[in-house]
């Protein structure tokens, strides 16, 4: 009885251990960002990332806002699974904006960039 009551025992704390383990976080935001940029003409259009699949420490430059006489993107809406941090400035400087998961930001919400932040 002593042997049976060891090997429950033993398989219990195996069991306990892979399901305390935690997985690998994914670096895959799901879903869509949409943002408000102004293009050459002055025209406001919308872009939309996809999908992305990037490490959640990578800066990403809104590309259609980095040149210095480009007005910021605006009105962001986090469409995807995962939080964003939008930065005023270009290389994910200055004071960030948290944008959690389905939040939308208003005209207002100006940034040149931002990172999508795994938790």
């Amino acid at each position: 009885m002593t042997r049976l009551r060891a090997i429950a025992t033993a398989a219990a704390c195996a069991l306990a251990l892979v399901i305390a383990t935690p997985g690998t976080a994914s670096a895959e935001a799901i879903g869509d960002l949409h943002y408000t940029y102004t293009d050459a003409q002055g025209t406001e259009q919308r872009e939309k990332l996809s999908d992305p699949d990037l490490p959640s420490s990578e800066c990403l430059d809104v590309k259609q806002a980095q040149g210095d006489d480009t007005k910021p993107a605006h009105s962001p809406y986090n469409n995807t699974d995962t939080t964003v941090w939008i930065f005023p400035d270009r290389d994910c400087e200055g004071d960030r904006t948290i944008l959690k998961a389905g939040a939308k930001g208003g005209v207002n919400l100006k940034f040149r960039s931002f990172y999508y932040h795994h938790s």
